[in-house]
Protein backbone atom coordinates (compact mmCIF):
# COMPACT_ATOMS: atom_id res chain seq x y z
CA UNK A 1 0.00 0.00 0.00
CA UNK A 2 2.73 2.45 0.70
CA UNK A 3 4.32 1.62 -2.44
CA UNK A 4 1.30 2.55 -3.99
CA UNK A 5 0.65 5.50 -2.49
CA UNK A 6 4.62 6.67 -3.28
CA UNK A 7 3.80 5.76 -6.94
CA UNK A 8 0.73 8.04 -7.66
CA UNK A 9 3.10 11.13 -6.22
CA UNK A 10 5.78 10.70 -8.88
CA UNK A 11 4.47 13.33 -11.20
CA UNK A 12 2.18 15.02 -8.96
CA UNK A 13 3.38 17.92 -10.23
CA UNK A 14 3.21 17.12 -14.23
CA UNK A 15 -0.05 18.64 -15.78
CA UNK A 16 0.77 16.54 -18.84
CA UNK A 17 -0.47 16.61 -22.92
CA UNK A 18 -0.16 13.21 -25.28
CA UNK A 19 0.07 13.06 -28.55
CA UNK A 20 1.36 9.87 -29.58
CA UNK A 21 1.13 7.97 -33.01
CA UNK A 22 2.04 5.06 -35.06
CA UNK A 23 4.65 5.95 -37.57
CA UNK A 24 2.48 5.87 -40.39
CA UNK A 25 0.19 8.66 -38.58
CA UNK A 26 -2.85 6.31 -38.69
CA UNK A 27 -3.32 4.79 -35.63
CA UNK A 28 -3.21 6.56 -32.17
CA UNK A 29 -1.72 4.99 -29.12
CA UNK A 30 -1.91 8.02 -26.67
CA UNK A 31 -4.34 6.14 -24.22
CA UNK A 32 -2.24 3.54 -22.70
CA UNK A 33 0.58 6.35 -21.58
CA UNK A 34 -2.78 8.40 -20.49
CA UNK A 35 -3.17 5.53 -17.72
CA UNK A 36 0.41 5.38 -16.93
CA UNK A 37 0.27 9.00 -16.53
CA UNK A 38 -2.58 9.23 -14.43
CA UNK A 39 -1.07 6.26 -12.17
CA UNK A 40 1.71 8.18 -11.25
CA UNK A 41 -0.43 11.59 -9.94
CA UNK A 42 0.15 13.36 -13.05
CA UNK A 43 -3.01 15.37 -14.62
CA UNK A 44 -3.77 14.67 -18.06
CA UNK A 45 -5.38 17.33 -20.20
CA UNK A 46 -7.40 16.82 -23.67
CA UNK A 47 -6.46 20.22 -25.13
CA UNK A 48 -3.47 22.03 -25.27
CA UNK A 49 -3.19 25.27 -23.24
CA UNK A 50 -1.15 27.55 -20.93
CA UNK A 51 -1.50 24.73 -17.99
CA UNK A 52 0.70 22.09 -19.56
CA UNK A 53 4.37 21.34 -18.67
CA UNK A 54 4.84 18.42 -19.95
CA UNK A 55 4.21 17.06 -23.71
CA UNK A 56 4.37 13.36 -24.45
CA UNK A 57 5.26 13.34 -28.40
CA UNK A 58 5.64 10.72 -30.76
CA UNK A 59 4.74 10.92 -34.67
CA UNK A 60 1.82 13.49 -33.24
CA UNK A 61 0.18 16.72 -34.80
CA UNK A 62 3.11 18.99 -36.48
CA UNK A 63 0.33 21.87 -34.59
CA UNK A 64 1.04 20.58 -31.29
CA UNK A 65 5.17 20.33 -31.95
CA UNK A 66 5.42 23.93 -32.98
CA UNK A 67 2.78 25.08 -30.02
CA UNK A 68 5.34 23.40 -27.17
CA UNK A 69 8.02 24.65 -28.86
CA UNK A 70 7.00 28.26 -28.96
CA UNK A 71 5.75 27.96 -25.44
CA UNK A 72 8.80 26.04 -24.29
CA UNK A 73 6.85 23.35 -22.51
CA UNK A 74 9.35 19.72 -22.08
CA UNK A 75 9.16 17.61 -24.84
CA UNK A 76 9.31 14.19 -24.01
CA UNK A 77 8.92 10.61 -25.40
CA UNK A 78 7.42 7.45 -24.50
CA UNK A 79 10.41 5.95 -23.46
CA UNK A 80 10.04 8.81 -20.29
CA UNK A 81 6.81 7.53 -19.29
CA UNK A 82 7.99 4.19 -18.91
CA UNK A 83 11.03 5.07 -17.46
CA UNK A 84 9.67 6.97 -14.64
CA UNK A 85 6.98 3.68 -13.87
CA UNK A 86 9.61 1.52 -13.54
CA UNK A 87 11.79 3.71 -11.10
CA UNK A 88 9.08 5.18 -9.63
CA UNK A 89 10.96 8.43 -9.60
CA UNK A 90 10.70 11.79 -11.56
CA UNK A 91 13.23 11.28 -14.13
CA UNK A 92 14.65 13.76 -16.02
CA UNK A 93 13.74 14.84 -19.04
CA UNK A 94 16.41 15.61 -21.08
CA UNK A 95 17.29 11.78 -20.65
CA UNK A 96 14.59 10.90 -23.19
CA UNK A 97 13.50 13.85 -25.58
CA UNK A 98 11.34 13.77 -28.15
CA UNK A 99 12.04 13.60 -31.82
CA UNK A 100 9.50 14.89 -34.64
CA UNK A 101 10.46 13.27 -37.92
CA UNK A 102 7.57 14.86 -39.60
CA UNK A 103 9.61 17.39 -41.84
CA UNK A 104 10.44 14.67 -44.35
CA UNK A 105 6.88 13.41 -45.48
CA UNK A 106 5.01 15.56 -48.05
CA UNK A 107 3.06 18.22 -47.47
CA UNK A 108 -0.19 17.21 -49.10
CA UNK A 109 0.07 13.80 -47.10
CA UNK A 110 -3.29 13.53 -44.91
CA UNK A 111 -2.06 11.68 -41.77
CA UNK A 112 -3.21 11.64 -38.44
CA UNK A 113 -6.34 9.94 -39.66
CA UNK A 114 -7.23 7.31 -37.27
CA UNK A 115 -9.53 4.15 -38.26
CA UNK A 116 -10.30 2.85 -35.36
CA UNK A 117 -14.50 3.52 -34.94
CA UNK A 118 -15.33 6.59 -33.03
CA UNK A 119 -18.27 6.82 -30.28
CA UNK A 120 -21.06 7.94 -33.18
CA UNK A 121 -24.41 9.23 -31.56
CA UNK A 122 -27.10 8.98 -33.54
CA UNK A 123 -28.84 12.15 -34.18
CA UNK A 124 -32.56 12.01 -33.09
CA UNK A 125 -35.63 14.89 -33.07
CA UNK A 126 -34.92 14.95 -29.29
CA UNK A 127 -31.15 15.82 -29.68
CA UNK A 128 -31.04 18.07 -32.47
CA UNK A 129 -32.86 21.26 -33.05
CA UNK A 130 -32.40 20.98 -37.25
CA UNK A 131 -34.04 17.77 -37.20
CA UNK A 132 -37.26 19.03 -34.38
CA UNK A 133 -37.90 21.61 -37.29
CA UNK A 134 -37.73 19.71 -40.33
CA UNK A 135 -40.76 17.11 -38.40
CA UNK A 136 -42.44 19.79 -37.19
CA UNK A 137 -42.77 21.28 -40.57
CA UNK A 138 -43.45 17.45 -42.07
CA UNK A 139 -46.18 17.61 -39.02
CA UNK A 140 -47.78 20.89 -40.23
CA UNK A 141 -47.97 20.40 -43.84
CA UNK A 142 -49.49 16.68 -43.47
CA UNK A 143 -52.47 18.24 -41.39
CA UNK A 144 -52.93 21.33 -44.36
CA UNK A 145 -52.93 18.20 -46.84
CA UNK A 146 -55.74 16.87 -44.58
CA UNK A 147 -58.05 19.91 -44.48
CA UNK A 148 -57.67 20.63 -48.28
CA UNK A 149 -57.12 17.17 -50.04
CA UNK A 150 -54.46 16.29 -52.15
CA UNK A 151 -53.95 18.58 -55.40
CA UNK A 152 -54.87 16.80 -58.05
CA UNK A 153 -53.80 17.30 -61.87
CA UNK A 154 -55.75 19.96 -63.62
CA UNK A 155 -57.60 18.48 -66.68
CA UNK A 156 -58.68 20.28 -69.89
CA UNK A 157 -61.45 19.58 -72.17
CA UNK A 158 -60.48 21.45 -74.75
CA UNK A 159 -60.70 19.90 -78.01
CA UNK A 160 -57.70 21.36 -79.24
CA UNK A 161 -55.50 20.98 -76.12
CA UNK A 162 -56.89 17.09 -75.91
CA UNK A 163 -55.52 16.69 -79.60
CA UNK A 164 -52.25 18.33 -78.70
CA UNK A 165 -51.59 16.02 -76.16
CA UNK A 166 -52.46 12.82 -77.54
CA UNK A 167 -50.04 13.97 -80.29
CA UNK A 168 -47.17 14.14 -77.97
CA UNK A 169 -47.88 10.69 -76.65
CA UNK A 170 -47.73 9.15 -79.99
CA UNK A 171 -44.48 10.71 -80.81
CA UNK A 172 -42.62 9.98 -77.68
CA UNK A 173 -43.97 6.04 -77.58
CA UNK A 174 -43.12 5.77 -81.56
CA UNK A 175 -39.58 7.44 -80.67
CA UNK A 176 -39.04 4.75 -77.92
CA UNK A 177 -40.38 1.79 -80.03
CA UNK A 178 -37.87 2.79 -82.67
CA UNK A 179 -34.93 2.99 -80.56
CA UNK A 180 -35.74 -0.11 -79.06
CA UNK A 181 -35.66 -1.99 -82.66
CA UNK A 182 -32.53 -0.16 -83.27
CA UNK A 183 -30.97 -1.92 -79.70
CA UNK A 184 -32.62 -5.48 -80.82
CA UNK A 185 -31.49 -5.26 -84.63
CA UNK A 186 -27.78 -4.42 -82.99
CA UNK A 187 -27.87 -6.96 -80.60
CA UNK A 188 -28.74 -9.41 -83.31
CA UNK A 189 -26.49 -8.20 -85.55
CA UNK A 190 -23.31 -9.00 -82.99
CA UNK A 191 -24.86 -12.64 -81.94
CA UNK A 192 -24.51 -13.76 -85.48
CA UNK A 193 -20.82 -12.04 -86.18
CA UNK A 194 -19.44 -13.75 -82.71
CA UNK A 195 -16.18 -15.47 -83.26
CA UNK A 196 -17.24 -19.57 -84.05
CA UNK A 197 -16.02 -21.82 -81.21
CA UNK A 198 -13.82 -24.83 -82.26
CA UNK A 199 -16.82 -27.44 -83.16
CA UNK A 200 -18.00 -24.27 -85.55
CA UNK A 201 -14.88 -23.84 -86.95
CA UNK A 202 -14.86 -27.27 -88.39
CA UNK A 203 -18.03 -26.80 -89.67
CA UNK A 204 -17.00 -23.50 -91.48
CA UNK A 205 -13.99 -24.86 -92.87
CA UNK A 206 -16.09 -27.67 -94.78
CA UNK A 207 -18.50 -25.45 -95.99
CA UNK A 208 -15.77 -23.34 -96.87
CA UNK A 209 -14.19 -25.26 -99.16
CA UNK A 210 -17.50 -26.68 -101.01
CA UNK A 211 -18.64 -22.61 -101.00
CA UNK A 212 -15.93 -22.02 -102.74
CA UNK A 213 -16.64 -24.00 -105.98
CA UNK A 214 -19.02 -21.01 -106.70
CA UNK A 215 -17.32 -17.74 -107.76
CA UNK A 216 -19.56 -14.23 -106.68
CA UNK A 217 -20.93 -12.55 -109.58
CA UNK A 218 -19.90 -9.03 -110.61
CA UNK A 219 -20.75 -6.14 -108.74
CA UNK A 220 -21.90 -8.39 -105.77
CA UNK A 221 -20.56 -7.35 -102.42
CA UNK A 222 -18.84 -9.59 -99.46
CA UNK A 223 -21.67 -11.07 -96.55
CA UNK A 224 -20.03 -9.09 -94.14
CA UNK A 225 -18.58 -5.61 -94.49
CA UNK A 226 -15.18 -4.16 -92.70
CA UNK A 227 -17.69 -1.83 -90.81
CA UNK A 228 -20.09 -4.48 -89.71
CA UNK A 229 -16.86 -6.78 -88.93
CA UNK A 230 -15.56 -3.45 -87.03
CA UNK A 231 -19.00 -2.91 -85.32
CA UNK A 232 -18.55 -6.69 -83.43
CA UNK A 233 -15.10 -5.62 -81.51
CA UNK A 234 -13.31 -8.15 -83.10
CA UNK A 235 -10.88 -5.76 -84.14
CA UNK A 236 -9.76 -6.82 -87.44
CA UNK A 237 -11.50 -5.80 -90.87
CA UNK A 238 -10.69 -8.48 -93.01
CA UNK A 239 -13.91 -10.67 -93.68
CA UNK A 240 -11.76 -14.06 -94.70
CA UNK A 241 -9.71 -14.36 -91.45
CA UNK A 242 -12.29 -15.70 -88.68
CA UNK A 243 -10.27 -17.30 -86.27
CA UNK A 244 -8.76 -13.34 -85.44
CA UNK A 245 -11.18 -12.60 -83.22
CA UNK A 246 -11.03 -16.37 -81.67
CA UNK A 247 -7.74 -15.59 -80.93
CA UNK A 248 -7.93 -12.30 -79.92
CA UNK A 249 -11.12 -13.52 -76.85
CA UNK A 250 -8.39 -16.63 -75.82
CA UNK A 251 -5.54 -13.98 -75.08
CA UNK A 252 -8.14 -12.18 -72.94
CA UNK A 253 -9.24 -15.18 -71.53
CA UNK A 254 -5.87 -16.33 -70.39
CA UNK A 255 -5.04 -12.52 -68.71
CA UNK A 256 -8.47 -13.04 -66.99
CA UNK A 257 -7.24 -16.19 -65.90
CA UNK A 258 -4.23 -14.76 -64.13
CA UNK A 259 -5.95 -11.47 -62.85
CA UNK A 260 -8.38 -14.11 -61.09
CA UNK A 261 -5.49 -16.35 -59.77
CA UNK A 262 -3.86 -13.29 -58.42
CA UNK A 263 -7.10 -11.80 -56.55
CA UNK A 264 -7.14 -15.38 -54.87
CA UNK A 265 -3.62 -15.60 -53.87
CA UNK A 266 -2.90 -15.06 -49.78
CA UNK A 267 -0.51 -12.97 -48.27
CA UNK A 268 1.62 -15.34 -46.41
CA UNK A 269 1.18 -15.09 -42.80
CA UNK A 270 4.10 -14.69 -39.81
CA UNK A 271 5.46 -17.77 -38.75
CA UNK A 272 7.22 -16.83 -35.60
CA UNK A 273 5.28 -16.26 -32.40
CA UNK A 274 5.60 -13.74 -29.11
CA UNK A 275 4.51 -14.15 -26.23
CA UNK A 276 3.96 -11.74 -22.84
CA UNK A 277 4.94 -12.26 -19.36
CA UNK A 278 4.24 -10.15 -16.50
CA UNK A 279 2.82 -7.63 -18.53
CA UNK A 280 0.37 -5.12 -17.28
CA UNK A 281 -3.06 -4.90 -19.46
CA UNK A 282 -2.32 -1.34 -20.46
CA UNK A 283 1.81 -2.44 -22.01
CA UNK A 284 -0.15 -5.41 -23.06
CA UNK A 285 -2.14 -3.33 -25.60
CA UNK A 286 0.79 -0.93 -26.56
CA UNK A 287 2.51 -4.72 -27.93
CA UNK A 288 -0.51 -5.79 -29.40
CA UNK A 289 -0.57 -2.41 -31.66
CA UNK A 290 2.81 -2.13 -32.19
CA UNK A 291 2.85 -5.66 -33.53
CA UNK A 292 -0.30 -5.00 -35.54
CA UNK A 293 1.22 -1.91 -36.79
CA UNK A 294 5.42 -3.35 -38.04
CA UNK A 295 4.13 -6.87 -38.21
CA UNK A 296 6.29 -10.12 -38.58
CA UNK A 297 4.63 -12.15 -34.94
CA UNK A 298 1.59 -13.85 -34.29
CA UNK A 299 0.79 -13.54 -30.40
CA UNK A 300 0.60 -17.02 -28.11
CA UNK A 301 -0.44 -17.27 -24.90
CA UNK A 302 2.31 -19.81 -23.86
CA UNK A 303 5.76 -20.81 -25.50
CA UNK A 304 5.82 -23.52 -28.27
CA UNK A 305 7.51 -24.57 -30.89
CA UNK A 306 7.47 -21.64 -33.00
CA UNK A 307 8.21 -18.99 -29.91
CA UNK A 308 10.97 -16.97 -31.05
CA UNK A 309 10.34 -13.62 -28.71
CA UNK A 310 9.25 -13.70 -25.14
CA UNK A 311 8.65 -10.14 -23.70
CA UNK A 312 8.73 -9.62 -19.80
CA UNK A 313 7.23 -6.55 -18.59
CA UNK A 314 9.04 -7.38 -15.11
CA UNK A 315 12.19 -9.23 -15.11
CA UNK A 316 10.01 -12.60 -13.12
CA UNK A 317 10.68 -16.18 -13.30
CA UNK A 318 7.55 -17.26 -15.08
CA UNK A 319 7.16 -20.59 -16.50
CA UNK A 320 7.11 -18.22 -20.23
CA UNK A 321 10.29 -17.35 -19.37
CA UNK A 322 11.62 -20.71 -18.48
CA UNK A 323 10.19 -22.60 -21.60
CA UNK A 324 11.16 -20.18 -23.44
CA UNK A 325 15.22 -20.03 -21.91
CA UNK A 326 15.01 -24.07 -22.76
CA UNK A 327 13.67 -23.22 -26.27
CA UNK A 328 16.82 -21.04 -26.74
CA UNK A 329 14.28 -17.82 -27.45
CA UNK A 330 14.83 -14.01 -26.51
CA UNK A 331 14.03 -12.85 -22.94
CA UNK A 332 13.47 -9.33 -24.16
CA UNK A 333 12.19 -6.22 -21.45
CA UNK A 334 9.44 -4.28 -22.80
CA UNK A 335 11.83 -1.48 -23.66
CA UNK A 336 12.37 -3.30 -26.50
CA UNK A 337 8.67 -2.50 -27.56
CA UNK A 338 8.70 0.80 -26.97
CA UNK A 339 11.78 1.82 -28.59
CA UNK A 340 10.50 -0.04 -31.63
CA UNK A 341 7.72 2.29 -31.47
CA UNK A 342 9.69 5.12 -31.44
CA UNK A 343 11.82 4.59 -34.71
CA UNK A 344 9.18 2.54 -36.11
CA UNK A 345 10.89 -0.16 -36.90
CA UNK A 346 12.29 -3.88 -35.20
CA UNK A 347 15.34 -2.66 -33.46
CA UNK A 348 18.15 -4.95 -32.60
CA UNK A 349 17.17 -7.32 -29.54
CA UNK A 350 20.59 -7.08 -27.92
CA UNK A 351 20.91 -4.32 -25.93
CA UNK A 352 17.31 -5.41 -24.39
CA UNK A 353 17.72 -8.65 -23.19
CA UNK A 354 17.38 -9.91 -19.96
CA UNK A 355 20.71 -11.44 -19.25
CA UNK A 356 21.66 -10.26 -15.88
CA UNK A 357 18.37 -11.34 -14.79
CA UNK A 358 18.67 -14.91 -16.37
CA UNK A 359 22.24 -15.61 -17.43
CA UNK A 360 21.02 -18.47 -19.33
CA UNK A 361 18.90 -16.60 -21.79
CA UNK A 362 22.09 -15.79 -23.95
CA UNK A 363 23.31 -18.73 -23.56
CA UNK A 364 20.61 -21.08 -25.13
CA UNK A 365 19.91 -18.33 -27.44
CA UNK A 366 23.24 -19.00 -28.93
CA UNK A 367 23.14 -22.35 -28.78
CA UNK A 368 20.04 -22.37 -30.83
CA UNK A 369 21.58 -20.03 -33.37
CA UNK A 370 24.72 -22.07 -33.65
CA UNK A 371 23.05 -25.55 -33.80
CA UNK A 372 22.58 -27.55 -37.14
CA UNK A 373 18.98 -28.32 -37.03
CA UNK A 374 16.59 -28.57 -34.22
CA UNK A 375 17.75 -27.57 -31.06
CA UNK A 376 17.96 -29.40 -27.83
CA UNK A 377 19.75 -29.13 -24.62
CA UNK A 378 21.49 -31.40 -22.86
CA UNK A 379 21.27 -29.59 -19.05
CA UNK A 380 20.14 -32.78 -17.52
CA UNK A 381 21.16 -35.59 -19.57
CA UNK A 382 23.62 -37.29 -17.59
CA UNK A 383 21.30 -36.91 -14.94
CA UNK A 384 19.25 -40.05 -13.57
CA UNK A 385 15.63 -40.66 -14.05
CA UNK A 386 13.70 -38.29 -12.42
CA UNK A 387 10.38 -38.47 -10.50
CA UNK A 388 7.86 -35.37 -9.92
CA UNK A 389 5.70 -35.39 -7.17
CA UNK A 390 1.89 -34.70 -7.60
CA UNK A 391 2.08 -32.04 -5.27
CA UNK A 392 4.96 -29.95 -6.95
CA UNK A 393 4.39 -26.33 -7.64
CA UNK A 394 4.62 -25.34 -10.41
CA UNK A 395 2.41 -28.46 -11.84
CA UNK A 396 3.83 -32.14 -12.46
CA UNK A 397 3.60 -31.80 -16.17
CA UNK A 398 5.27 -28.61 -16.64
CA UNK A 399 7.95 -29.69 -14.47
CA UNK A 400 8.01 -33.15 -16.66
CA UNK A 401 7.93 -30.73 -20.20
CA UNK A 402 10.81 -28.56 -18.68
CA UNK A 403 13.05 -31.35 -18.17
CA UNK A 404 12.26 -32.98 -20.94
CA UNK A 405 13.42 -30.47 -23.26
CA UNK A 406 17.12 -29.62 -20.94
CA UNK A 407 17.77 -33.56 -22.31
CA UNK A 408 16.29 -35.31 -18.62
CA UNK A 409 14.58 -38.28 -18.16
CA UNK A 410 11.29 -38.30 -16.42
CA UNK A 411 9.78 -41.25 -14.68
CA UNK A 412 6.22 -42.23 -13.69
CA UNK A 413 6.97 -44.13 -10.48
CA UNK A 414 9.06 -43.16 -7.62
CA UNK A 415 10.65 -46.97 -6.88
CA UNK A 416 12.73 -46.42 -10.58
CA UNK A 417 13.90 -42.68 -9.93
CA UNK A 418 17.13 -41.81 -8.21
CA UNK A 419 15.85 -38.24 -8.06
CA UNK A 420 11.76 -37.45 -6.39
CA UNK A 421 11.27 -33.26 -6.93
CA UNK A 422 8.83 -31.90 -4.62
CA UNK A 423 6.64 -32.98 -1.50
CA UNK A 424 6.32 -36.26 -1.06
CA UNK A 425 4.28 -37.59 2.02
CA UNK A 426 5.11 -41.23 0.86
CA UNK A 427 7.91 -43.91 1.81
CA UNK A 428 10.97 -43.25 -0.20
CA UNK A 429 13.59 -46.16 -1.35
CA UNK A 430 16.60 -45.73 -0.09
CA UNK A 431 18.99 -43.70 -1.63
CA UNK A 432 16.29 -42.04 -3.40
CA UNK A 433 17.54 -37.99 -3.54
CA UNK A 434 14.55 -35.83 -1.82
CA UNK A 435 15.01 -32.02 -3.68
CA UNK A 436 12.80 -29.14 -3.97
CA UNK A 437 11.25 -27.40 -7.41
CA UNK A 438 14.09 -25.25 -6.93
CA UNK A 439 16.14 -27.07 -8.15
CA UNK A 440 15.47 -27.59 -11.53
CA UNK A 441 14.27 -23.95 -11.57
CA UNK A 442 17.88 -22.47 -10.38
CA UNK A 443 19.37 -24.96 -12.93
CA UNK A 444 17.95 -23.81 -16.18
CA UNK A 445 17.97 -20.22 -14.76
CA UNK A 446 21.41 -20.29 -14.57
CA UNK A 447 22.03 -23.09 -17.42
CA UNK A 448 24.44 -25.39 -14.49
CA UNK A 449 24.00 -28.08 -12.42
CA UNK A 450 23.66 -26.35 -8.70
CA UNK A 451 24.63 -28.26 -5.54
CA UNK A 452 21.84 -30.32 -4.29
CA UNK A 453 22.76 -29.49 -0.47
CA UNK A 454 20.70 -26.37 -0.31
CA UNK A 455 18.32 -27.91 -2.11
CA UNK A 456 17.07 -31.09 0.23
CA UNK A 457 14.11 -32.10 1.63
CA UNK A 458 13.99 -34.06 4.65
Amino acid sequence: MAKDCSKRMVLQDVVAFVDVWSSSKTENYSKPFIGHLTDMGATVLKYFNKQVTHVVFKDGHESVWKKAKKTGVKLVSVLWVERCMATCTHVDESLFPAVNDSKSLPENKRTHRCMKPRDFIEKTPENDKRLQRKLDQMIQNLDLNKTTGPDLPLLSFDGDATDLHIHKMKTIHLSHFCRMEERLKEMKDKRENLSPTASQMSQTTISGSAASLCQPSLGESPSITPKENQATGSGYTSTNDPCGSFGHNKKYTTELTRTTIGCKRKTKKPSRTLVMTSMPSENQIIVMQVVKHLGGFLFSDQVNETTTHVVAGHPRRTLNVLFGIAQGCWILSFDWILWSLEQGFWVPEEPYELSAQFPAATICRLEKQSAIGSYRQDLFANQPLIFISPRSEPPTLMLEKLIQLCGGKVCKTLRKAEICIGQYKGKRPPGNRHLSEGWILDCITQHELCSIDNYRIE
